[in-house]
C-alpha cells in the first residue's frame, strides 16, 4: 500500500502538466454548451 501511494505521488509530480491539461480539456468539453450560450447571450445583449 505504501508503494502504491508512492507510485501515485511520483506519477502526479512528474506529469502534473499533462494531467492538468486533460482535466481542463474534459471540463471545457462538458461545459461547452453553457459557455457557448453565455457568449451568444452576451453578444446579443440578452
Amino acid at each position: 500500500m505504501k508503494q502504491l501511494m508512492f507510485d501515485f505521488q511520483n506519477l502526479f509530480i512528474n506529469n502534473w502538466k499533462i494531467i492538468s491539461i486533460v482535466v481542463i480539456s474534459v471540463y471545457l468539453l462538458y461545459s461547452y454548451p453553457d459557455i457557448k450560450q453565455g457568449i451568444v447571450d452576451g453578444w446579443m445583449g440578452r
